[in-house]
């Protein structure tokens, strides 16, 4: 989510309002899927296509500002120490969801969402950084091939759910391809400065900016907060 790594101080503020407006977003989703698993709201954000749309607009949020930020923090020089410490981060909190989940949705735990995708994203985009033009043309390449059908991580998936004895269903899976692309094309967008929109300072992008540079302790700690709440309703 966040910078975890950012070995030279390096930010832009733009890239975290970004990241806020995915957070923000993000809640929102999280607390409609709730209030269907409540049967408060008939909706299914699996099924319904305005859902999934919503959906692919939050973690493409997501994912832009991490190869936005790895080419910021890593096109000039890699500290592998501080690479390692943000990688091995991301695993624990990943480790993390994946236990919570368990007891949230035991039939629908979490085994390899957006935070378990970033960690192992994260080193991947750290290569391409110094090569911004083949990171594009990579990502393109996966996002165009998914889309016509030439490549795709289904067969692996249910190999996996056959052998591995993982849920049909799960409440966040990020798949490798297509969602690598879109850090990829980060990476690319800010080598362009693609994203030089110079926001101007106000208290709503002052906050947007706040929430995205404090992005993963929120994501860890909102869907818990929202749940129990709810549950502490139902049981009224």
């Amino acid at each position: 989510m966040s910078n975890l790594s950012n070995t030279r101080n390096v930010r832009v503020n733009e890239v975290d309002i970004l990241r806020g407006m995915a957070i923000v977003l993000m809640v929102i989703f999280h607390f409609c899927y709730n209030l269907a698993a409540f049967d408060w709201l008939d909706i299914n954000t699996n099924k319904d296509i305005e859902w999934r749309v919503f959906r692919a607009v939050i973690v493409s949020g997501f994912l832009l500002a991490v190869g936005m930020s790895s080419y910021l923090v890593y096109s000039k020089h890699v500290n592998l120490v501080k690479l390692s410490k943000a990688v091995t981060k991301l695993v624990a909190v990943a480790l993390l969801l994946t236990v919570g989940s368990l007891f949230m949705y035991p039939n629908a735990w979490v085994y390899f969402g957006i935070i378990h995708f970033i960690a192992v994203a994260l080193p991947i985009s750290v290569i391409f950084a110094r090569f911004p033009t083949t990171a594009l043309m990579v990502g393109v390449t996966c996002l165009i091939s998914y889309q016509l059908d030439w490549i795709s991580m289904r067969p692996i998936w249910l190999w996996s759910v056959e052998h591995l004895d993982i849920p049909r269903k799960t409440t966040d899976l990020v798949s490798f391809i297509p969602w690598i692309s879109p850090v990829l094309i980060g990476i690319y967008v800010m080598h362009k400065s693609l994203f030089n929109i110079k926001i101007a300072e106000n208290m709503i992008s002052n906050t947007l900016a706040f929430l995205g540079r404090h992005s993963l302790a929120i994501y860890l700690i909102h869907q818990p907060i929202m749940y129990g709440a709810m549950l502490a309703i139902s049981k009224l």
